[in-house]
């Protein structure tokens, strides 16, 4: 494993039981496709780390479709100042996020176990995250109801070509869009901030 900068060695020592968890649990429940720690490393905490730098201390977090816990766990094991809330459907993954969390010791992450819908009752977060959870367009539809004016969006996407087609369609008079390129080895990776005006 590479380290990672700013962490503790603590922190390091978690992220370790984390991949080991999830890979565990992979072998009976299929939560992701991985198959040894250095690809969970370099395809998930090493493709999330960029997102999680991005957030500062205090801010309650909503993590849309956290599925394994990227970046959901992985944010709160880093910011530890910060309330993450992960939003998961799949009742396995649920599980696994909760058997994590508790393994883990977090007590600033809680699992919200349920679908999203433009009428849910999650209350407002000052950040909204999510990686390969939906387009821009549908994220911003789905979480009306959770933002406020001071709401940001950190989104993880993959092409620029196509994020830009979905950046076409926002109401610009609402929306300011950033296009953060992530220098990836393996694959293209843009991240996409996203602010009210």
């Amino acid at each position: 494993m590479i380290d990672l900068p700013n962490i503790t060695k603590i922190q390091t020592k978690q992220i370790q039981t984390f991949i080991e968890e999830a890979l565990e649990f992979n072998k009976t429940h299929n939560i992701f496709v991985r198959k040894s720690t250095e690809d969970v490393y370099e395809k998930d905490v090493i493709d999330c780390f960029p997102l999680v730098e991005k957030i500062t201390s205090n801010k309650t977090v909503l993590d849309l479709g956290s599925g394994g816990g990227f970046p959901g766990i992985l944010l709160s094991i880093i910011k530890q100042k910060n309330k993450i809330f992960l939003l998961e459907r799949n009742k396995k993954k649920s599980y696994f996020l909760k058997k994590t969390i508790k393994r883990l010791r977090l007590t600033n992450a809680v699992v919200i176990n349920k679908n999203i819908t433009k009428n849910n009752t999650f209350g407002k977060f000052d950040l909204i995250t999510a990686r390969a959870f939906s387009d821009i367009n549908n994220i911003l539809k789905l979480t009306k109801k959770n933002t406020k004016k001071s709401t940001s969006f950190l989104l993880l996407k993959g092409r620029d070509e196509k994020i830009k087609k979905e950046i076409k369609l926002l109401d610009k008079n609402k929306y300011l869009c950033e296009i953060i390129n992530l220098k990836n080895n393996t694959t293209e990776r843009n991240m996409v901030i996203i602010k009210m005006r």
